[in-house]
């Protein structure tokens, strides 16, 4: 049974597209490769698309600032773009491009508020920051003793956020038996406030956004 969630109004993705192949989109290229998907890596130096040659699915050395070149790697049939460029001026033309290329959904490297902030003027659906989430993890460890990061804990396992259909709302948590399928409900976003690890009385509402833990093989049949 496949319970009718609407995962971030979003298709599952199957194929991505990495432009900047740094230390940053190495890492996200090697990782969504582990994770089963298709990837097309590109990037503008030969040194750089070397790292990943023999993981990447397919690989293409290209002016990233050229629409041409771009659209000539194939990178319109990709589902999510990911531009990791670290190069203000690529990464404002490269976002730029793809977004006139009409791909679905973008994720974009921001380098600084300003920069962040012509992402968002741009289009981009999520802007990532690795070095401000990196510092305020270390910030965090180092505050709160014994403080660890879920993913860093339990590493088998992943959280996903979903948006419930409307024959869900007024339901409870309870209803949806997710702990006997091995699922735990982490927090609800309602409102611009969390509510952490629910009641199992809590009511589903239009709009919540709900955290979902658990292993990838299991999240799978709450994903359509």
């Amino acid at each position: 049974m496949r319970f009718p969630w609407q995962y971030n109004n979003l298709n599952r993705p199957s194929q991505y597209g990495v432009i900047g192949i740094g230390r940053f989109g190495t890492s996200v290229v090697e990782t969504l490769v582990d994770l089963g998907y298709e990837v097309l890596a590109i990037d503008p130096e030969e040194k750089n698309i070397e790292r990943v040659r023999n993981i990447a699915t397919y690989t293409a050395v290209v002016d990233v600032t050229n629409e041409k070149e771009l659209e000539e790697t194939g990178i319109t049939n990709v589902d999510v773009a990911i531009i990791c460029l670290s190069d203000l001026e690529m990464n404002i033309l490269a976002t730029m491009i793809v977004k006139e290329l009409g791909i679905k959904y973008i994720i974009a490297r921001g380098l600084n508020d300003n920069h962040m902030e012509i992402l968002k003027l741009i289009g981009v659906d999520w802007i990532v920051c690795p070095e401000k989430e990196m510092g305020r993890r270390i910030a965090q460890k180092m505050a709160i003793p014994g403080i660890t990061d879920l993913m860093d804990a339990i590493p088998e396992a992943r959280v996903i956020e979903i948006t419930p259909t409307p024959d869900l709302i007024g339901k409870k948590i309870h209803d949806l038996t997710l702990t006997t399928r091995g699922v735990l409900v982490l927090g609800i976003r309602r409102n611009g406030s969390a509510i952490v690890v629910p009641s199992p009385e809590e009511l589903i509402r239009p709009n919540d956004k709900i955290y979902l833990f658990g292993l990838p093989s299991i999240l799978e049949d709450f994903i359509t």
